[in-house]
């Protein structure tokens, strides 16, 4: 009788977690239904804690004026999220004894006289002094990358992948260095192109190839994959302008991927179970380099200083954000194929529900 009252009283117990668990949950749902319905939100959101849904939506028009409708299963571009798994490829050649982060780029590039002085570990921080290719432009009130100086109008559509890099390439080359390497911080999207590069001498693959067999493939992100690949963006939730952005073969390593949900989820589980990267590896990545910047920045990662990971990503009206908290089993993505008509700025609107998320659990 003791036995069964026993049972009887730990399926209480727990159907009264679960209960209280739910609850928390409908109020997280809630919170996120009332925040992008105030924001004017297209696109998706979703927060898991150890592989369960926290809460997630789906909003807005896939494309742009048309009746289908955005879904938890819809992909878009993520922008400089991409930079992620540039450093990990980086990561894994690392770890396979392959390269060290402190080989000089002049291991790699020896036409690079410059790169005597500059170590992989300084592309991976944002570290190296290497000049920035992109100018940003606000067109139709879309996010746009296009080529600077005397590059506008030289890489572009008419050429192949493969010969847009070797311009950029030899352009690079030639520039000076805006400062001493590792001796301040500044965002440049040169450092993961050259990153791209390395990874693809190394490997002796293409870097998209790299990426596919050694992330892709292995942690089943089955649709995930390169813009290069889908210039005309077939099956994805599409920008809500025209991109005016020149992109073909010099997003490499930089801000050429497209995800969904289900797949962002899978690699940022990756973090925590080492699925790739080992816990070395992890924490590695993981460190604020930059301590004299109030920007951190890890390798292709930002450290918010309490645990957690995350990045941004701008590709003309797309505009992603991931997350995750590897102690705490959180992650987030949240991405908008039409960031002009937010009303709300989407990485705010994602903290507050991740505050609300880790205050509620």
């Amino acid at each position: 009788m003791k036995k069964i009252i026993s049972i009887l009283l730990s399926a209480v117990i727990i159907f009264s977690f679960c209960s209280c668990t739910d609850t928390k949950s409908d109020s997280l749902q809630k919170s996120l239904e009332k925040m992008t319905e105030n924001a004017n939100f297209s696109g998706v959101i979703r927060i898991t804690k150890n592989g369960k849904t926290l809460c997630e939506i789906a909003r807005g028009s896939a494309f742009s004026g048309a009746a289908e409708q955005n879904t938890m299963n819809s992909r878009f571009c993520i922008g400089s999220v991409s930079k992620q798994f540039a450093a990990a490829s980086i990561m894994l050649l690392k770890q396979r004894g392959m390269l060290s982060v402190e080989d000089k780029l002049e291991k790699y590039f020896p036409q690079y006289k410059i790169g005597k002085d500059i170590t992989l570990k300084n592309l991976l921080t944002m570290r190296s002094g290497i000049a920035e290719f992109y100018g940003v432009y606000y067109i139709d009130d879309a996010f746009t990358e296009i080529p600077t100086n005397d590059l506008e109008g030289v890489l572009t559509n008419q050429k192949t992948p493969g010969e847009n890099r070797e311009i950029l390439k030899s352009w690079l080359f030639k520039q000076p260095l805006l400062f001493e390497p590792d001796s301040t911080y500044e965002y440049s999207n040169s450092n993961f192109f050259l990153l791209a590069e390395v990874v693809s001498q190394v490997s002796g693959m293409e870097y998209e190839d790299f990426v596919k067999k050694n992330i892709l493939d292995t942690l089943g992100m089955k649709q995930t994959g390169f813009i290069d690949d889908n210039r005309d963006f077939n099956g994805l939730s599409k920008p809500s302008v025209d991109t005016k952005t020149v992109y073909i073969g010099i997003t490499r390593g930089l801000g050429d991927l497209y995800s969904c949900a289900d797949d962002m989820d899978l690699w940022l589980s990756s973090f925590r179970k080492h699925t790739l990267l080992t816990e070395e590896s992890v924490k590695e990545m993981s460190q604020d380099y930059s301590p004299e910047d109030e920007y951190y920045y890890g390798y292709g990662i930002n450290p918010d200083g309490e645990g957690g990971l995350f990045h941004t990503g701008f590709f003309s009206t797309y505009y992603a954000v991931d997350y995750t908290n590897p102690e705490e089993e959180i992650n987030l993505f949240a991405v908008t194929n039409d960031n002009k008509s937010m009303k709300a700025d989407l990485t705010e609107l994602c903290f507050k529900l991740l505050d609300k998320a880790q205050s509620d659990l």
